[in-house]
C-alpha cells in the first residue's frame, strides 16, 4: 500500500514535469519565431539604411558639384511622392506617371503641416486631398 502511494506521487510529479517541459518548450518555439522576425526585420531596417545612406551620399555629391535640381526638375510619380520628397511650399510640381508618355501638371496647396491638396486635371486622374 506505501509503495502504490508513492508510486502514485512520482506519477503525478512526473506529470507535471511532463507539463513543465511542454509550456517551456512552447516558449522556446515562440521565441525562436519571435527572434527569426526580428532578424528579419533588423535586416530589412539595414537595406533601407543602406539606401538612405545611398541616397544622402548622392545628394551630397550633387551640391558639391552645383547640379542641385530646381523644384520643376524633380521626377515625382504621384502626390504622395512630392510630400514624402520634404516639400513643404505650395506650387505647380510636375508628375511622371509610369506608363504614361505625357507628363502632368499638378496643383500642390500646402497649408499648415498636415492639410494638404493635389490634383491633376481633365481626364488625368491624380488627385489626393490630407486633412
Amino acid at each position: 500500500m506505501k509503495h502504490l502511494k508513492e508510486l502514485e506521487d512520482i506519477q503525478t510529479k512526473k506529470d507535471h514535469l511532463q507539463k513543465l517541459v511542454s509550456h517551456q518548450r512552447n516558449s522556446i518555439e515562440g521565441l525562436e519565431k519571435s527572434l527569426n522576425v526580428a532578424s528579419s526585420n533588423t535586416s530589412l531596417l539595414q537595406q533601407q539604411q543602406l539606401q538612405l545612406l545611398e541616397s544622402v551620399q548622392n545628394l551630397v555629391s550633387l551640391i558639391s558639384q552645383g547640379k542641385v535640381l530646381k523644384k520643376e526638375e524633380w521626377l515625382f510619380q504621384d502626390c504622395m511622392d512630392i510630400l514624402q520628397s520634404g516639400f513643404n511650399l505650395s506650387g505647380v510640381y510636375t508628375l511622371h506617371i509610369n506608363n504614361v508618355t505625357e507628363s502632368k501638371k499638378v496643383i500642390v496647396g500646402f497649408k499648415f503641416f498636415y492639410y494638404w491638396f493635389c490634383g491633376c486635371g481633365l481626364f488625368g486622374g491624380c488627385g489626393l486631398v490630407v486633412m
